[in-house]
């Protein structure tokens, strides 16, 4: 028995160290893999390009909201600015895109390509102003984390500080969630169209791989046709070879025009074109996905403050000191919802420099396509 143990427990040590180092290994994998991740998204923010965009939108959206503030703009104006915000944040822009289309005569699926991503760029739009109304929001609920820490510091003046807590969390709760007008319509709308768009695109470039299949093997016939007719020339008359080298030409143009309708070339260069444009809607399936989901979360986190806010003041009159508690609630979660919310525009700044690569690429590769053609 004790020899037994001898070599028994000896390779249930070996074999435990064996997958005790495996799973180090695996580890150590898993934290490089992350900490890359996080490198190339540290990376990504310290771009130009990313620090154009940032100043770009941030400067256009104070500035309608000052106008909005001080003027009070009608309709027509605000929307005067949406476009001029979506015009300057589009790469090609809208009005040159339009000329585009107009003289290079686009594929249908590429103009449905270019509208998609237009319509998520003012979606993009959409919840960086619905951002920054929230913080604009969350202003009230900073003054009354600043009014319950002066009670903590100073009892004496405690039931008046709870009244102007109790005002603060008011005005907040009556507030409209910024975040509601495209969390749990708009966002999920857009999903469905762009999936649809996604297959479409996706089918069409099966469908022109398979005609240029077919063009190869076209090509393949009519070389093997000069291959037989030059056979022929050799051992045959010439009259009899005349007669059958026009027979075998007329069949090779029959079958090129009954199985090869369009130009080889044009059909790669279509085909080029859409499989860029659907590589990049699935990039942005994923990010606005990606958005979505993070949306929908601070929409629901912004909701139940206003739950909690006007919870305490429905019974500060029963129980003044509720309207403290909430702003402590607000105290310990603040600094984390609002990190949050910076990290949703930092994505959203993103997407608009991954959609607008995107869009370059298809314009580059349809370019290319009227240059060879």
């Amino acid at each position: 028995m004790a020899q037994l143990r001898k070599l028994v427990f000896p390779k249930l040590r070996s074999s435990s160290l064996t997958s005790s180092e495996s799973q180090k290994e695996r580890l150590h994998s898993m934290s490089s893999k992350s900490s890359s991740v996080n490198q190339e998204y540290t990376q990504a923010l310290r771009t130009k390009s990313y620090e154009d965009m940032c100043t770009k939108v941030q400067s256009q959206i104070r500035r309608t909201s000052i106008r909005r503030t001080l003027s009070s703009p009608s309709p027509s104006t605000n929307a005067h600015y949406m476009v001029h915000l979506s015009e300057s944040l589009l790469e090609p822009g809208q009005e040159t895109l339009t000329k585009m289309i107009k003289a290079l005569n686009f594929h249908r699926l590429l103009v449905g390509y270019f509208e998609a991503s237009s319509e998520a760029c003012d979606m993009c739009e959409l919840l960086l102003r619905g951002i920054y109304q929230t913080r604009t929001n969350y202003q009230r609920i900073r003054r009354a984390i600043k009014l319950s820490r002066l009670v903590f510091e100073d009892p004496s003046h405690a039931e008046e500080q709870s009244r102007q807590i109790c005002q603060e969390l008011s005005s907040f709760a009556s507030l409209t969630n910024p975040l509601s007008a495209v969390a749990q319509v708009q966002l999920p709308r857009m999903h469905d169209n762009h999936v649809a768009l996604f297959r479409q695109l996706m089918s069409k470039c099966k469908q022109m791989r398979r005609r240029m299949k077919l063009a190869r093997a076209c090509k393949r016939v009519r070389g093997l046709g000069l291959i037989v007719s030059s056979g022929l020339i050799s051992t045959t008359s010439l009259v009899l070879t005349s007669f059958r080298i026009g027979m075998c030409n007329r069949k090779v143009k029959s079958i090129r025009s009954s199985s090869c309708p369009e130009k080889s070339l044009s059909t790669e260069g279509v085909s080029a074109q859409l499989d860029v444009a659907a590589k990049g809607v699935f990039i942005l399936i994923n990010d606005m996905d990606t958005i979505s989901r993070w949306v929908g979360r601070l929409h629901d986190e912004v909701e139940h403050g206003r739950s909690r806010a006007g919870m305490a003041v429905r019974n500060y009159m029963k129980k003044g000191e509720i309207v403290r508690e909430v702003a402590k609630e607000f105290d310990v979660h603040n600094a984390c919802f609002l990190g949050q919310l910076e990290e949703l525009e930092e994505h959203i700044y993103l997407c608009l420099l991954t959609m607008n690569r995107s869009r370059r690429l298809v314009v580059e590769e349809i370019l290319i396509s009227q240059s060879m053609g």
